[in-house]
């Protein structure tokens, strides 16, 4: 096999989606691509429901719509492997 392609997605993390069946909006707080190429996406609501967050709910790629860009913006870059645990000899 050659070397790891990264996954390509369509939205950002820190975008603000909208789920074109439902109406549901919010932040892509996570994403996932499974193994057959279906990207999914973690969108957290930003309003409150009785003074406590929502659940993120998960769509996958089709169905999303972009409604802004960089509403939030990660400090880092996030995910990829990482580095392995040196052993301890004990």
């Amino acid at each position: 096999m050659s070397g790891k392609k990264k996954p390509e997605f369509k939205f950002d993390l820190g975008s603000e989606v909208k789920d074109t069946f439902t109406g549901f909006y919010g932040i892509v707080v996570c994403r996932c691509q499974w193994i057959h190429n279906c990207n999914t996406y973690g969108i957290q609501p930003k309003e409150l429901k009785d003074g406590v967050p929502q659940e993120k709910q998960f769509f996958d790629e089709p169905q999303l719509t972009e409604l802004r860009k960089d509403v939030v913006k990660p400090e880092r870059e996030t995910g990829g492997p990482c580095p392995s645990v040196p052993s301890t000899a004990r």
